[in-house]
């Protein structure tokens, strides 16, 4: 199974301006935020990536080339209409993964490996979303993208969605019916994940894998959650 990581947006809601480096390269750890992602899903088992890159593309690609891969291989799929929704750059990376499942992740949501392996190695045959059920833990709940969901049956996803049990953790294991249902959204001018997903969510085809209470998740799109994710770690 490939990986496909979502690095092409500018991530302007976090530096307030256009002449920062992608923010999924700021220090983490003992790294960066794109380094700490690799290693999570590399943990896993998966050893080849596919990255789509777009704003400042340039740098993450001279980043990877300097950093030690650890044998896994990564290649890349340049997205040119990056300041668009986030499901063109998936779907951008439809060549490279084919017919195969394959895992999704955002470029600047950090989880848990063990939330990953979990998701990675589930038998169901439907498209996966991994999912928050502790909404009132969630550190930024305003900018979070929302789940309603039945049993294990995500029947609603959006940020501004009235109902919700659940809050979009950033990781997925899709198959090839995302792809299509990304090409139907396009149609009529939706553009993100989550429209793709709602395509999903009409034939019955998104379960919800949900992270465990001893597993963890951070989405770093602001600087209040950049400066909160750096202090869960000291």
């Amino acid at each position: 199974m490939k990986a496909v990581i979502v690095a092409a947006g500018m991530g302007s809601r976090l530096w307030h301006k256009t002449n920062k480096m992608p923010k999924t390269l700021m220090p983490y750890q003992d790294g960066t935020i794109f380094s700490t992602i690799l290693k999570n899903i590399s943990a896993t088992g998966i050893h080849e990536f596919v990255i789509v890159v777009g704003y400042r593309s340039h740098e993450i690609i001279n980043y990877v080339e300097k950093i030690d891969l650890g044998g896994f291989k990564i290649s890349f799929v340049e997205n040119p209409e990056w300041e668009k929704g986030n499901g063109i750059s998936v779907l951008a990376a439809e060549r490279e993964v084919g017919d195969e499942n394959f895992l999704l992740s955002m470029s600047d949501h950090i989880v848990s490996v063990n939330a990953i392996k979990r998701i990675v190695n589930h038998a169901s045959e439907s498209n996966l979303l991994l999912v928050d059920p502790k909404v009132n833990a969630i550190f930024d709940i305003d900018d979070a993208t929302k789940v309603q969901v039945a049993g294990d049956r995500i029947v609603n996803i959006g940020k501004e969605i009235p109902e919700y049990n659940g809050i979009d953790c950033g990781v997925f294991k899709l198959n090839s019916r995302f792809f299509d249902s990304m090409r139907e959204q396009l149609k009529t001018n939706q553009e993100s994940i989550s429209a793709s997903v709602k395509g999903l969510i009409r034939n019955d085809d998104m379960q919800a894998v949900f992270l465990a209470d001893d597993e963890s998740w951070i989405d770093i799109d602001t600087p209040e959650a950049y400066q909160y994710a750096i202090a869960k770690i000291e």
